[in-house]
């Protein structure tokens, strides 16, 4: 009994120094009292147990707000377990091994004037002792260890009315020192919601933190590794920070491949597209509360696709704003139309870059500067084949104005074949302008100029000024319904073309029926140092020309025409005649001369073959698909001419009377009929062919005035100089930027 006696006895002295030692309330009381004066905040607690003698539970713990949501909760935790050392307590010291924070909700609040209810901390060398007022005594306080366990943090705006949160939040700091670098971990689980999806993107990482003595200006974050689980494959991201008041930051992320798939939570109907691993480095500050962002640079880097972005947004405004500048290195052209499968219907090769300028106003993203370079490119876009392509493109105002420039490339539409092309032109409220300095045509230098004012009005107006080396009319007919064959077929709403016709007029037929319904209103010169074709070729040919109505079918064709060509050559008329009715009755006195011919006194028969002309030239008129002639002559060493009447391509009738004088070979001379000579005794012949083109009507008239029609022609002469076609010539036409 003593023995059992003695034993209860020990316990109870033993209890009572425990008791008097380890004093929970006073431990607590000391912590509730250091957070108050540390975060400047009421603290509550609703209970307190002692688990273990060395081990105390805080339920219902809090810090409450009293500035922005008076009352409400900045902190609030399921429990709060302290863990200490017994032996220090001896020495009216407090040593926390650890204090883990179970469930706890850190609530973010900024207020519609900007403020926060984050509070600010004080601490100081001199805050480590607290007085407990249950005991008067004086207690040195440590911490060791912190730890947050499925935590919450939550952000509520409330000017905007805009809130977030982050789950699952795991914080460990071990042996933490408030006023240098210390070790931490982090895990947790970040939520979004994009329209009807939400994701969930795991954080687990580990570095160095500074919280200098909670002077967030000097705060810093050293090497905070993390791994990011969103893709398939996590990202890895290194992260600097510095000053939590205007953070700077300094990261790299490596990304694995992604694919369209893997943005399906964003967007539903997201473009087909894969991008490889790729390096992503930034720089950057957060100013005004966190709400604008300055992005110094962030670079990406992968096996083809590598860029810089810089700029900066600003998130306080409602919606946010931001304006930022992209720029690519050289791209292959070829790995990105694989990468981006939209790109692959061109057939893209060759090296292309882009800068942009990106801005966000309103809640829309506008294009103010777009530029797009090319080295050596190829492509298919809707039928222009493009080669060897090397310049840039120019957008600016969301692509309402455009500009070009090649400095070398190939362009083929369809058998027209565009080669050494230096071209630059622009596209501005609607008006196109295009230069060709220099090309060349299916093998003939060109230089063109082309003008379009309102191109999306079906009144459009086209001016052009062209410089051909020669110029063969029937090729260069080619080359329009080239043209007019691809842009009819782009947007797939291409009528059924007229039938292509052969025999008896139908070089006429097909290009009166195939005139281009984009050239309404056409005007414009043409020069070239050549002419050729199977009647006529000759050097210097100019045209000067002005149509309205120049639509298929020719019937509301109105304009002017006016063309000349020099030192040229009336091809083998016996052989053409006989090819073409039209000319067959055209050229039929000149065959009855031949028949008729007296020797020695002219050689009818070399007018039959290639005859040589001195100056060709001729003025029109157009009135609803007729050809007025005003004027037209032709002067030359052999045979002279003059022609008047009208020619009505769409009825293919026509009314022509033409007078033609021959040079004698001889002045020995024969003897000629009355009818064939004029006043002066030369050769002469003057015959009217009208009615219809398939079944003309030959008049032989009286031949005495030709020599005075052909003169006065030929003093008449033109309406025109053609100085446009010579300014053009002499001057540099450039697309202003």
């Amino acid at each position: 009994m003593l023995l059992v006696m003695f034993a209860f006895l020990l316990f109870g002295v033993l209890w009572l120094g425990i008791v008097k030692i380890f004093n929970a309330q006073q431990i607590s009381e000391t912590l509730v009292q250091r957070l108050q004066q540390l975060f400047d905040r009421p603290v509550v607690i609703s209970s307190l147990d002692l688990k273990f003698l060395n081990v105390v539970e805080l339920k219902g713990f809090a810090v409450l707000d009293n500035e922005v949501q008076p009352g409400t909760p900045f902190v609030a935790a399921e429990s709060v377990l302290i863990s200490y050392k017994m032996l220090p307590l001896l020495e009216n010291k407090l040593v926390i091994d650890e204090i883990v924070l179970k469930g706890p909700r850190i609530n973010i609040v900024r207020a519609e004037n900007g403020n926060f209810n984050v509070p600010p901390v004080h601490r100081s060398e001199n805050t480590k002792s607290y007085k407990s007022q249950a005991t008067g005594k004086t207690l040195d306080v440590s911490i060791e260890d912190w730890r947050i366990e499925e935590g919450v943090l939550s952000y509520k705006d409330l000017g905007r009315g805009f809130s977030h949160a982050v789950y699952g939040l795991n914080m460990h700091f071990p042996k933490l020192k408030f006023n240098e670098l210390s070790r931490f971990r982090l895990s947790t689980i970040f939520r979004s919601r994009w329209g009807e999806n939400i994701s969930d993107m795991e954080i687990r990482g580990f570095g160095q933190i500074n919280f200098a003595d909670f002077d967030w200006s000097q705060f810093a974050l050293r090497n905070f590794k993390t791994q990011i689980s969103f893709f398939q494959k996590p990202l890895q991201l290194t992260l600097d920070l510095d000053n939590l008041r205007t953070p700077f930051f300094n990261l790299s992320l490596q990304a694995p491949a992604f694919d369209h798939q893997d943005l399906s939570v964003f967007y539903k109907n997201a473009p087909t597209f894969n991008v490889p691993a790729s390096t992503l480095t930034a720089r950057g500050v957060l100013t005004e509360g966190y709400t604008f962002l300055t992005l110094n640079e962030l670079k990406t880097k992968t096996d083809n696709l590598n860029f810089t972005l810089s700029g900066s947004a600003d998130f306080a405004a409602a919606p946010f704003k931001a304006d930022a500048e992209l720029k690519t290195d050289w791209l292959d052209l070829a790995v990105l139309s694989k990468r981006w499968p939209a790109l692959a219907r061109f057939g893209l090769s060759g090296k292309g870059s882009v800068s942009a300028s990106i801005k966000r106003e309103k809640g829309q993203i506008s294009l103010p500067l777009v530029t797009i370079g090319a080295q050596k490119a190829k492509g298919n876009f809707w039928g222009f084949l493009a080669e060897n392509v090397s310049g840039s493109f120019v957008a600016k105002k969301n692509f309402s104005d455009l500009y070009a420039e090649t400095t070398q490339g190939r362009v083929q539409v369809k058998d027209s074949v565009f080669d050494k092309l230096k071209l630059n032109g622009s596209y501005r409220k609607g008006d196109v302008y295009a230069y060709i300095s220099s090309a060349t045509l299916n093998g003939v230098p060109l230089k063109m100029r082309l003008s379009i004012d309102d191109i999306k009005n079906k009144n459009r107006k086209i001016d052009t000024s062209i410089y051909l080396k020669n110029f063969d009319p029937m090729n260069f007919i080619g080359v329009v319904m080239d043209f007019v064959d691809i842009i009819l077929d782009i947007p797939k709403k291409k009528n059924k073309p007229a039938p292509v016709q052969t025999g008896q007029l139908a070089w006429m037929r097909n290009f009166r029926d195939r005139l281009p319904k984009f050239m309404p209103n056409f005007s414009g010169t043409l020069y070239a140092d050549t002419f050729s074709s199977n009647v006529l070729s000759g050097k210097r040919f100019n045209t000067e020309f002005a149509f309205t109505g120049l639509l298929p079918g020719g019937s509301e064709l109105n304009g002017t025409l006016d063309v000349k060509l020099e030192e040229g050559i009336i091809h083998q008329m016996d052989k053409l005649a006989a090819e073409d009715q039209a000319l067959n009755i055209t050229f039929t006195p000149f065959i009855m001369m031949h028949r008729m011919e007296r020797s020695g006194s002219f050689k009818v028969g070399e007018v039959l073959k290639d005859v040589a002309f001195t100056e060709m030239a001729g003025s029109v008129d157009f009135k609803n698909g007729t050809m007025i002639i005003n004027n037209a002559f032709t002067q030359g060493p052999v045979i002279s001419a003059a022609v008047s009447g009208w020619v009505d391509w769409v009825r293919e009738t026509f009314e022509l009377v033409i007078w033609t004088m021959f040079t004698p070979s001889s002045k020995k001379g024969g003897i000629l009929a009355e009818n064939l000579t004029d006043e002066s005794g030369n050769p002469a012949l003057a015959f009217k062919v009208s009615s219809s083109m398939l079944k003309p009507r030959l008049e032989m008239m009286r031949a005495k005035k030709t020599k005075t029609q052909i003169d006065t022609a030929r003093r008449r002469g033109l309406r025109t100089e053609f100085t446009k076609s010579s300014d053009f010539l002499k001057g540099e036409f450039n697309a202003k930027k």
